[in-house]
């Protein structure tokens, strides 16, 4: 859009210049295209640099809007996170009530307790991950809650420990 308002100026600017010199100059007949040096090594200079600042601004302005969705990209990203974590630690919240009901109830198996605080802790666990990303992107968001990640961080700290 800009290097197309580029090349219209640049136009203007050069009949602009010519009918300066031919009005207020006097000089004897209309040129577009001048027949003194001087006067055409000028337009010709100053024709390409108004077409680069209209290039020149169609870039940077199609950058800005790249970067604006981009970041609007990743507020929606973080609003869905923090959704997403405010329901499961709902959903978490009711499952403890679940969870006293059966530590309540003698006969219950207390293997599958642990397996429910295990696989309460992993959840939590994940939502944290997952909101704890800095770059966002399919690869970084998917690596964050990748099993094969997952285990490779937990060796790598029970290794470390």
């Amino acid at each position: 859009m800009f290097t197309i308002a580029g090349f219209f100026i640049a136009l203007s600017f050069w009949l602009v210049e010519s009918s300066i010199h031919y009005f207020v100059y006097a000089e004897p007949i209309f040129e577009i295209i001048p027949s003194d040096p001087n006067e055409l090594w000028m337009r010709l200079a100053m024709f390409p640099l108004i077409m680069c600042l209209g290039v020149f601004a169609d870039y940077f302005s199609k950058k800005l809007v790249i970067k604006e969705k981009e970041l609007e990209a990743i507020k929606i990203y973080k609003s869905m996170v923090y959704a997403s974590h405010h329901i499961l630690n709902n959903l978490l919240n009711q499952m403890q009530l679940i969870r006293l009901e059966a530590m309540k109830s003698g006969d219950f198996n207390q293997e599958v307790i642990a397996d429910f605080d295990r696989c309460s802790n992993e959840a939590i666990e994940l939502i944290k991950k997952l909101s704890s990303v800095h770059e966002i992107t399919d690869k970084n968001i998917w690596a964050s809650v990748d099993p094969k990640t997952i285990a490779a961080a937990t060796n790598e700290a029970g290794v470390k420990s």
